[in-house]
């Protein structure tokens, strides 16, 4: 599903990758990340399909089907921080393509959410596998110890509020990690308001 939200987002990207803006350095970076998205993407995509079917369908050991989940996302992982810099460096773009831009923030957002509630989830359950403990705790449940579904809760909740009220940090890194998470669902919510003004405006 991430995937196919990622997919849909840079293919109205590169929709739109082929207009030009008055900044000559801001062109070039554009059509740059146009031509690394055309290369890497059939490159990753069928690695992601077989990974999907062999953890779906294939008899594989609890360590093998983690190892290959934490490489899939770590591929959609990139693919969302180049998306993320795409979305930011596009405010540039000509008031034509406004409508374009806002259906792909529209897009990019729920992807975001879902890669962080992901993201929460593995870093806690890596601590928990080394022996250091849950660095996330959550009142969302009455349990102490978070269910997967807590994480993804947290991160769609950050869309409501400013801070997680009911998901925290104990230690520095979740706590960064948290912070960032913030800057970023802030970021594009500002940027998909100002296309709404804009073309409310308009």
């Amino acid at each position: 599903m991430v995937a196919l939200l990622q997919g849909i987002s840079g293919n109205l990207f590169l929709l739109a990758s082929g207009e030009s803006t008055p900044y000559s350095l801001l062109n070039y970076s554009i059509a740059f990340l146009a031509y690394i998205r055309e290369s890497v993407g059939p490159v990753a995509l069928p690695f992601l399909i077989a990974s999907a079917f062999a953890c779906l369908f294939c008899p594989l050991t609890p360590r093998w089907r983690r190892l290959l989940v934490d490489i899939m996302f770590a591929l959609v992982g990139l693919r969302l921080l180049t998306l993320f810099g795409i979305l930011n460096l596009m405010i540039f773009f000509p008031p034509s393509d406004r409508i374009l831009l806002f259906s792909q923030l529209l897009i990019f957002l729920p992807c975001l959410l879902l890669v962080w509630g992901w993201l929460y989830w593995r870093f806690d359950s890596y601590s928990v596998a080394v022996g250091r403990g849950r660095i996330f705790s959550s009142s969302t449940s009455g349990d102490k110890i978070p269910s997967p579904v807590d994480y993804f809760i947290a991160s769609f909740t950050s869309l409501l509020t400013n801070t997680l009220d009911n998901f925290d940090g104990t230690t520095r890194v979740a706590r960064v990690l948290i912070y960032i998470h913030g800057i970023m669902t802030w970021d594009i919510m500002a940027l998909a308001l100002s296309r709404a003004i804009a073309l409310a405006s308009a």
